[in-house]
């Protein structure tokens, strides 16, 4: 019998994972020598096992901002020490030697963060076709939720530091196995294509390559950041692959399920919250459960958004059945559209996740204004389902009302059931 475990080890190798970055311009810095360090306890180095010394960040770490900001500020540190020889700083243990493939993986990797989920999502819904984001927001809530709960429960370590430079600080408690980027990113585009296949008219071929494209290039991106081995990669595609073939024969039925049923809102809302209840109790803190929720929310948002609409009469029925021709949209109306629609989104987002952390900390007698307090399951279950909950469905419901309703929707004839 074939003995995988050498395999699997060799795969987890974090020398592979550094000697990735090497190659594409991430290099440590001269004034840091992370890999043996004399015994001594200066510069914020913590003693490990085997005599090797870990090098840790004073910075606390803003685990509420945008993924974006952190990107623009990592940039920021590197460009001043590639400026100024002479800075010594702990937060930033690299420097980049190649601009191009930094903000080439940078960008690779954005596409699997929460910056990709409010463009993508709601661009598709507004613009392009409602039926094809149910069922794949249906999906996406199905991958993540088992992903980030296989990490918790396996609790397989991220790439060692050193050899490995990690450039995303918001991810580093996180484990490293099955990583959920390279789920989102082999389960998504091929479950977009596969889906969009059946209702309209294009070369299948092109699109799978398409969605090949993108899955190689995220997960890449995952080894460049220094945030997962090949294992990982390699384990979260073939999962995500797994999981597309056990769901896609069954969205069909969840998604004709929550649009007839009436009272599918309370339920979509009441089996987010027992999702997150059920979700793995963790050692220690980490982003995987705060980012978990929100998929869940904003997923349970729309599929509520969809149940009211074909309510009113508002999901169109079409005349003849699928395949459709591809028709292209005005493009006009759709930057209208994406524009009013993501600030209607943003003012969403700011007031309703003010209110809810005002509230529960209120109620639970904690300060609001202390980023700590977001780190109670008590606060951060509401704060963040609450929040995204209501996104999902503002951008489901509430923002094609107002497109109707100023006479800017887009074509729904045939794109909704």
């Amino acid at each position: 019998m074939l003995n995988i475990h050498p395999i699997f080890t060799w795969l987890n190798e974090p020398e592979h994972v550094a000697r990735f970055q090497r190659y594409f311009g991430i290099l440590p810095l001269t004034d840091h020598k992370p890999d043996l360090i004399p015994k001594s306890d200066k510069n914020n180095l913590t003693k490990k096992n085997n005599d090797l010394y870990h090098r840790e960040h004073k910075t606390e770490v803003s685990y509420d901002a945008n993924v974006l900001d952190e990107c623009i500020e990592e940039i920021q540190h590197s460009t001043n020490q590639n400026e100024n020889k002479n800075t010594n700083s702990s937060e930033i243990d690299y420097r980049v030697t190649s601009w191009f493939w930094y903000y080439f993986f940078q960008l690779g990797s954005a596409l699997g963060n929460e910056i990709f989920y409010i463009l993508f999502f709601p661009i598709w819904i507004w613009n392009v076709d409602g039926c094809v984001a149910r069922k794949v927001s249906i999906c996406w809530a199905f991958f993540m939720f088992i992903g980030q709960a296989t990490k918790d429960i396996l609790e397989i370590p991220r790439p060692l530091t050193p050899p490995v430079l990690k450039l995303e600080k918001r991810y580093i408690e996180e484990y490293g196995f099955p990583s959920t980027h390279a789920m989102f990113a082999a389960g998504i585009p091929f479950t977009l294509v596969l889906l969009s296949h059946q209702r309209y008219d294009f070369n299948i071929w092109i699109g799978l390559g398409c969605a090949l494209c993108v899955c190689v290039w995220v997960c890449l991106s995952r080894i460049y950041l220094g945030m997962h081995s090949f294992l990982d990669i390699i384990g979260g595609t073939i999962y995500a692959l797994i999981l597309v073939f056990v769901m896609f024969p069954c969205v069909n039925t969840i998604d004709n399920f929550i649009l007839d049923f009436t009272l599918s809102p309370i339920l979509n809302f009441c089996l987010g919250i027992f999702l997150i209840k059920c979700y793995p109790s963790v050692k220690q803190w980490s982003t995987a459960r705060s980012d978990t929720t929100v998929i869940l929310g904003s997923t349970f948002g729309f599929l509520s958004s969809a149940t009211l609409l074909n309510a009113i009469g508002y999901l169109e029925k079409p005349i003849f059945p699928p395949t459709y021709p591809i028709i292209p949209p005005n493009l006009g109306l759709c930057f209208l559209r994406t524009i009013l629609g993501l600030v209607f989104v943003y003012i969403t987002r700011q007031v309703v996740k003010t209110v809810v952390l005002r509230c529960t900390c209120s109620v639970y007698g904690l300060d609001w204004k202390d980023p700590n307090s977001k780190r109670y399951a008590k606060v951060e279950m509401p704060y963040y389902y609450l929040t995204y909950f209501a996104i999902g469905f503002n951008i489901g419901f509430t923002c094609p009302f107002l497109f109707r309703s100023i006479g800017i929707n887009r074509d729904y004839s045939f794109t909704e059931l």
